[in-house]
């Protein structure tokens, strides 16, 4: 059985719509959440910047004198 043109473009706009709709019903729906927002305290947030770690992290990586990559 074989469509015609006129058929398949109907069904293909309608899932097109469907799927903006899908698509704007979602952004809608996290604009009002608090998800994305900041976190109100500063006891939640993590450790950006270990002096320690990175220390050691930039003395493994670097070559020993006389050594090419």
């Amino acid at each position: 059985m074989v469509l015609s043109a006129s058929a398949v473009s109907l069904v293909s706009i309608t899932v097109t719509v469907l799927m903006v709709a899908a698509m704007l019903y979602l952004v809608w729906g996290t604009i009002g959440s608090d998800i994305h927002g900041p976190s109100p305290g500063n006891e939640d947030r993590p450790e950006l910047d270990d002096a320690d770690d990175a220390e050691t992290d930039d003395a493994s990586s670097e070559l020993p004198e006389g050594s090419s990559a």
